[in-house]
């Protein structure tokens, strides 16, 4: 079944990769010469990440004039100000936002005063700008996974003053672009991991079961799901694991496409009512709720709930159509992992989490309906529940975070409780919810996780997912030829090899074809000819006409001999030019694959150990 109207739209170009930041020049080479205004926060000023960027900047045309680095975790109505102020002093004509969700909702909201003038109370509410205005181009640099804000267009600013925060939606604070680099992210502490990336769950889980849920929504939101759930532990645990980092980045990205279509619920109503009354920290308070809320929208949204259980990886089986129900096969793993560490103890009492069969009273019962799909399904979304209770406990034992509210900060006894309820009930997130929220409903779930007794949970090594550990290939040996004399002496020598090498050599004869190699840094031509009797390996200006002309780093081609440089990917990325039949030229990829155990014995026995890649 589909929705009776749904929009999708994307226009934020984003890059992915480990250590992109280096080589950004491309990516941004379509804004010309800019002023830009770099905004960010004093911790990340100091700690490194900006200077990366502006590093990287500086082989571009755009040029940081000016940088606002007081930014608050909880930005505020005057730091918008502020840093609006200092664009238009320095007459910037470009937004860099290097930071996490406070930084870059700053940025987008400042680049609105810049353009706009006026105050920050004047532009407060939703789509209020028209289709022709423009801001200023804006890029987005993300240093936290779990916001998604690089491609939303929706940020929040604290009003102090009033103990709320203020929405505002415009489809001009999407970006024109984003990076993403997972190295921008391993300074991230564990505990703020944890914060971040179950915002991005809640953001993904909401996204999916909200009124406004969407087919494009839905496919982003559980892969996102997906993505999370496996890899926030490992990356809380190891910070320095750039695959969990990554997947973690990917997945926030997903999930905040997703919501920016579909929108939040009602975690995020009493979320941002508690972060304006009590300053709870966003991700933290969408973390606690966020069990609750799903048990209140539960039997509204069982299937939809039970799909997210299963993103989460709580398995359940599908059901057989015929004479095979769900009992006579004995496939019954409802909660396979989750049973195991749960507190709850009905489904202990349902489920023999030995055997994973159900209770011979409960058999009897089910055989009776026939196919229990409908059952099954309930008890899934349940076990999804339970699943994130679980994650929360494991996220405390490797962080120490709260498990709840009073142990967050509150140490009134909930004195303002009243304040809460009405703060959330006027929040806009809480009209995508899938059940009407009651404000009763809300201070119970405020209560109930202000007095939770939840305790930490250990983390084991299956929970981490060794798999996840996989590290990116080094890879960061740089200017390995020391110039255009060494890389003769060492390309030109391996490609005569391959064209001698007996498992090579005939199948490159075989192509007829005739690409040359123009290698920079140092700079160096190779041509490799296969189109007469033998293949010729020739070095310097050739008079021929090649097929096809691929312009590289030679450091590239050094990685990429190792089989450490994926070429399509390259040529996406602009790291390699190809002119000329390029399909062609990749269909010699798998006659090259030997090729890349043969490098590293060519280099040894060359005695150049020393540029074998690890």
């Amino acid at each position: 079944m589909l929705p009776d109207y749904f929009e999708f739209s994307l226009p934020t170009k984003l890059v992915y990769g480990i250590g992109i930041l280096d080589s950004i020049e491309d990516a941004v080479a379509r804004f010309g010469t800019k002023k830009a205004l770099l905004v960010t926060d004093e911790i990340l000023l100091k700690a490194g990440p900006v200077d990366r960027v502006k590093a990287g900047f500086k082989k571009t045309n755009i040029k940081i004039t000016a940088v606002f680095h007081q930014v608050p975790p909880n930005s505020t109505i005057q730091t918008v100000q502020d840093c609006a102020a200092l664009g238009k002093k320095k007459k910037c004509d470009m937004i860099i936002a290097v930071g996490g969700g406070s930084v870059i909702d700053t940025a987008k909201v400042a680049n609105l005063l810049i353009a706009k003038g006026g105050n920050v109370a004047d532009h407060m509410g939703a789509y209020l700008l028209d289709v022709t205005d423009q801001l200023l181009p804006a890029i987005v640099i993300p240093t936290t996974a779990g916001t998604g804000s690089e491609v939303t267009k929706v940020a929040v600013i604290a009003d102090p003053d009033n103990d709320v925060k203020l929405p505002f939606a415009e489809e001009q604070f999407l970006p024109q672009l984003a990076i993403l680099d997972p190295e921008m992210t391993v300074s991230m502490p564990p505990r703020l991991t944890a914060y971040t990336g179950m915002d991005a769950l809640v953001h993904a889980i909401e996204a999916y079961v909200d009124k406004e849920w969407s087919p494009a929504s839905d496919a982003l939101a559980l892969h996102a799901i997906k993505l999370i759930t496996d890899n926030i532990l490992q990356a809380c645990h190891k910070p320095d694991d750039l695959q969990a980092r990554g997947a973690m980045q990917v997945g926030s990205f997903l999930a905040g496409v997703a919501f920016s279509h579909s929108m939040v619920g009602m975690v995020h109503g009493i979320s941002h009512a508690l972060g304006g009354v009590y300053h709870i920290p966003h991700g933290l308070a969408n973390t606690l709720i966020l069990p609750e809320v799903m048990a209140y929208n539960l039997e509204s949204q069982i299937e939809r709930y039970a799909d997210v259980a299963l993103a989460m990886g709580v398995s359940f089986p599908n059901i057989v159509s015929g004479s095979q129900s769900v009992i006579k096969t004995g496939a019954l793993d409802l909660i396979s992992r989750v049973v195991k560490k749960t507190d709850l103890e009905p489904l202990k009492n349902l489920v023999d989490s030995k055997t994973h069969k159900i209770r011979n009273f409960a058999i009897k019962k089910l055989e009776n309906l026939g196919f229990v799909d409908g059952w099954i399904r309930r008890q899934a979304a349940i076990a999804g529940i339970e699943k994130v209770r679980i994650l929360n406990r494991q996220l405390a034992f490797l962080t120490q975070m709260p498990l709840n509210l009073k142990d967050a900060g509150i140490d009134d006894d909930l004195a303002k409780l009243a304040q809460v309820a009405d703060t959330a009930m006027e929040d806009g997130s809480m009209l995508y919810n899938p059940v009407e929220p009651d404000r009763d409903a809300v201070m119970n779930i405020v209560e109930t996780v202000y007095r939770s007794k939840e305790r930490p949970l250990e983390v084991t090594a299956e929970d981490l997912r060794p798999k996840a550990q996989k590290k990116a290939a080094s890879g960061k040996m740089v200017n390995v030829f020391k110039d255009s004399d060494m890389v003769y002496d060492i390309l030109v020598d391996f490609y005569q090899m391959l064209a001698k090498d007996p498992s090579i050599g005939p199948s490159l004869q075989k192509t007829n074809l005739c690409i040359q190699f123009r290698y920079a840094n140092p700079e160096a031509i190779i041509t490799i000819d296969t189109t007469g009797d033998t293949t010729q390996i020739l070095k310097g200006q050739f008079n021929g006409d090649p097929e096809v002309t691929m312009s590289m780093d030679a450091d590239f081609a050094h990685k990429f001999w190792h089989g450490k440089a994926n070429l399509v990917t390259a040529l996406t990325r602009r790291q390699v030019k190809a002119k000329g039949n390029v399909p062609k030229t990749l269909k010699l990829l798998p006659i090259l694959k030997p090729a890349y155990d043969l490098y590293p014995n060519f280099l040894r026995e060359k005695g150049l150990e020393a540029l074998i890649l690890k």
